[in-house]
Order: C-alpha cells, then structure tokens, then sequence
C-alpha cells in the first residue's frame, strides 16, 4: 500500500464514523425531504454528508477530485477521484428501514481503488480495495468462487421499478429460474454478497455513486461485478450491473440479459 493510498484508506473509514453517526442521529428525527428535477426524493442529510465530505476533502487532500449524487463534480480532471453516494437508500431511510448507507469509491488514474459500503444503524462496514483485503468490520470477506448454477441462487434487486417494461420481462424469467429472489436491501444487499449471503445482484438504472464503490470490494474479494454486457463498469457506463458471487451463474444470467 503506498503512503498515498495509506492515506486514503484512513480517511474514508474515518470519514464514516463520522458519516455514521450523523446518519444514526438523524434516523431517530424529523428531517426536511425535498423532490429534484428528476422526480427522486433527497433528504438534507443527503446534502449534509455530502458536503462535509467536499469540505474534509479539500482540508486533507486539495488536489482530489469529488463526484457526488448531490453536488456533482469538483475539480473533475483530478488523477485521484471520490464517488460518493451520502445516503444510498433514501427511501428506506425516510421509512425507517435500516438497510440504507454510504458509498464511497477513490478512483486512481480512472481504476477503482479503494471502496466503501457503510450500514451504521447495523453496524456493518466493508472496506477495502485493489490490492488490498477487503473487510466486514474485522471479518476478512473471500468469496469462493462457487460453481453455483442459477437455479441454486439467492438474487436480490433492489426494487422491480427500476427494471421498464422491456427488461421486467427477462428479469422475472430469471426471477423464476432461480432459488428465491429478494428485494428492498439497497446497498446492504452488496455486503451481504461479499459476505456469501447472497449470491446474484441484477440492478438498473443506475448511477456511477450508486456502483462505483461496490467494483473495487468485489473484484479484489474474488467476485464478479460487470455490466449486463459483461463489460468491466466505469463512470460511463449505462447503469445496468450485475453483480455475482461466481463465474458460472454470472454467465448464465447474462445469457438471459443479452437477449434485451
């Protein structure tokens, strides 16, 4: 781990603790819940957690780079790039679910270095990156490359409103194939694949703050996680993830994927 990155990877689990108790302070209040242009819910401690992350940024590390759901881009061109996500789950948030959390991804020269999934109500946080073991807590997170076929799978999307009507056909054929699927577990459901909980993820309609921190933790845990093409995610890409505990069920599903 060089210094820089050394660095890094102790400001973002700091930065957490600090994420995670405003998080669990505010869960138990009143807080004010807006509508954007785009007809998504954002709370204020959306806006809160993103913006003290700016100001820890620019105090610690000047010439990096943020991408946040909230406040878009900040010094763009940087070499080293944050993607923050201050709460992902807003919606289990507002109705009291504590499935919600942080993602926080530092991109390298464009590769996904290190990553962050932070659920502070249950306390759970994976961490870690390229080239380096990823945690739960204390917990080293392995995933062992199964050869699990889809029929033998636990799969979770989020929601089947973020699948259209073209998509929700083919999902539901694999929703059918497969062990059971579960829903509503947001970025929880991530963690609970690096911890082999959960076996096969299939989102869409997503954003680079909604993946970008589960690529890093993933591949270096010894998983999968791509797009529905097969093709490695980046802040480009299309917003369509699937993310797999093996290799044999990962392929099986984009079988059914490629036909959309």
């Amino acid at each position: 781990m060089t210094s820089i990155i050394k660095d890094c990877f102790s400001f973002l689990n700091n930065f957490a603790d600090e994420s995670g108790k405003i998080l669990k302070k505010k869960f138990d209040e009143s807080f004010k819940i807006d509508i954007k242009n785009d007809g998504s819910m954002v709370t204020e401690v959306d806006r809160m957690i993103e913006n003290l992350f700016l100001e820890k940024i620019k105090e610690e590390f000047s010439d990096h780079g943020v991408l946040g759901e909230e406040f878009g881009s900040y010094n763009k061109d940087s070499k080293f790039k944050w993607i923050i996500d201050p709460l992902d789950g807003t919606h289990s948030f507002i109705a009291g679910k504590p499935l919600f959390g942080t993602l926080i991804c530092l991109m390298v020269e464009k590769v996904p270095t290190l990553g962050l999934i932070d659920i502070p109500i249950l306390k759970e946080r994976w961490i870690g990156g390229k080239n380096l073991k990823v945690k739960k807590n204390k917990t080293l997170c392995k995933i062992n490359q199964n050869k699990k076929k889809l029929k033998e799978c636990i799969v979770s999307s989020t929601s089947l409103l973020m699948f259209n009507d073209e998509h929700s056909k083919v999902i539901k054929k694999i929703y059918e194939k497969v062990k059971f699927p579960v829903f509503g577990t947001d970025c929880y459901a991530y963690g609970l694949l690096l911890s082999g909980k959960i076996d096969l993820i299939i989102e869409a309609n997503m954003r680079p703050w909604d993946y970008m921190a589960q690529v890093p933790l993933i591949e270096e845990a010894g998983g999968i996680i791509t797009d529905w093409k097969g093709d490695s995610l980046n802040l480009e890409s299309c917003g369509q993830v699937i993310a797999s505990q093996s290799k044999s069920s990962h392929e099986e599903a984009l079988n059914y994927l490629s036909k959309i």
